[in-house]
C-alpha cells in the first residue's frame, strides 16, 4: 500500500497541494487538498504577531474524493466523510478550528 502520492494537474494553482498522505482526522491515509495563506507586507503592518513575509497565516486541509481542479477521481472507494480542519496562526499561536 502506498504511503504518499501527489496529484498535480494543469489547472491546479502552484500553491495548492493535492496529496495522498496520513490524514489530520483519523491517522489513516487519505486524499486531501491543502490551501495556505501566507503573510504579505501589509499583513505584517496590521498584525504585530507576524514576523516575516511568507509566514503561514492559515491553512485549510480538506478530505477529497476527486481533484477540485480537473475532476479526476483519486479514490477507488468514495468517502462520504468530507472532513476538514482550519489551522489559524494569526494570533501568535496555532489554533485548530
Amino acid at each position: 500500500m502506498k504511503k504518499y502520492d501527489r496529484h498535480i494537474c494543469e489547472y491546479q494553482p502552484s500553491d495548492v497541494i493535492v496529496e495522498y498522505s496520513r490524514d489530520t482526522f483519523h491517522e489513516n491515509f487519505t486524499w486531501q487538498v491543502t490551501y495556505c495563506r501566507e503573510a504579505s507586507e501589509e499583513d505584517l503592518e496590521n498584525n504585530h504577531y507576524l514576523e516575516t513575509v511568507g509566514e503561514t497565516l492559515w491553512s485549510l486541509v480538506a478530505e477529497i474524493n476527486n481533484c477540485p481542479y480537473c475532476g479526476l477521481s483519486l479514490r477507488e472507494q468514495k468517502s462520504d466523510n468530507g472532513e476538514y480542519v482550519l489551522f489559524d496562526s494569526t494570533g501568535g499561536s496555532l489554533h485548530v478550528l
